[in-house]
């Protein structure tokens, strides 16, 4: 009895046989491909940046630690601008850091203290103490600027600009890390003139003359000058009502010229209390010194001006020395 099949089929079915056992059989010429995968969690890297911000009010700034890590800071630079242009601190100007919550204290010890050579934009913080800065813990630093050892004629060349003082500020990593950041922090400061001594005060007699006619009156006065003062560049008379305890109104300015003659009207002075009779003025004469420096010294008051009933007639006289 005989089976059918069919041997077309059948010699397919082998010959695919023989093809995966020789694709899967491992030999000289071939090489496994298994691999396998998986995930595992690692603890977070802390990337090398210093977390660190200075943000400044007056002459105290607030430093912030921001990093995963403590910190170290110090002021490393100080520069000085105007209007942002950089100008070259005077020599003997002296800069004085303070930290801790009453660092604003003057008599509190300065951890870091700078002094302009003078001649260079640029002053270094001297040493290498840098103080330590946690996180989340904000630290306060202090700048106090002293012109004490400032030549005067030095300081007359920035008197009452307003200027910005601009602290560098680095802060690096606690434990041997080389990571750094620097912050700038800039504080206002106006330099003040030199004290000046003033001058003699205009007193009766020749020093301060006063010569009415009719309404006028011709205020004349002598100048001893002041000492290390720069030259007179303008002169002004203020007058008040004789009495008053109030400031002295401006009534008339001259250029500062060798004549100091300045001449007073009845119309001039009634600007300060209106019109009245019999009214009494006192007056002082003002050095302004100059140019641009704003500063200027005042006399005593030397005059009393007397506006005469209605006829605005005038007579004055020096005050009792």
């Amino acid at each position: 009895m005989s089976k059918y099949r069919t041997p077309a089929a059948y010699a397919l079915a082998v010959l695919l046989l023989l093809v995966v056992v020789v694709l899967t059989t491992p030999n000289g010429a071939t090489r496994a491909r298994w691999s396998a995968a998986g995930q595992a969690e690692v603890p977070a890297l802390t990337v090398g940046v210093v977390g660190f911000d200075v943000a400044g009010t007056g002459s105290s700034a607030t430093l912030t630690n921001a990093s995963g890590f403590g910190i170290r800071y110090r002021p490393v630079q100080i520069s000085v601008l105007d209007g942002g242009a950089p100008v070259a601190p005077p020599a003997g100007l002296r800069l004085a850091y303070r930290t801790g919550t009453d660092c604003s204290a003057p008599e509190s010890p300065a951890t870091w203290a700078a002094v302009a050579p003078g001649g260079s934009a640029a002053v270094a913080v001297p040493g290498s103490t840098r103080a330590p800065l946690e996180r989340d813990r904000p630290a306060k630093l202090c700048l106090t600027v002293s012109t004490d050892d400032v030549a005067d004629d030095a300081l007359r060349l920035l008197a009452g600009r307003p200027l910005q003082v601009v602290t560098q500020v680095e802060a690096t990593t606690l434990d041997g890390g080389s990571w750094s950041a620097t912050r700038s922090w800039t504080m206002p400061f106006t330099v003040d003139l030199p004290p000046v001594t003033a001058p003699m005060p205009p007193v009766p007699a020749d020093a301060a003359q006063c010569r009415a006619a009719d309404n006028t009156a011709a205020l004349r006065w002598t100048w001893s000058g002041a000492s290390g003062a720069p030259a007179v560049t303008e002169w002004q008379v203020l007058v008040r009502p004789r009495g008053s305890t109030g400031a002295p109104t401006l009534v008339k300015r001259v250029p500062g010229a060798a004549t100091r003659d300045i001449p007073l009207t009845a119309t001039d002075l009634r600007r300060i209390a209106g019109y009245e009779k019999n009214q009494e003025y006192e007056a002082l004469v003002r050095a302004v010194l100059g140019p641009g420096t704003g500063h200027h010294v005042d006399s005593a008051y030397a005059w009393t001006i007397k506006i005469a009933g209605a006829s605005d007639n005038i007579d004055c006289e020096g005050l009792p020395s």
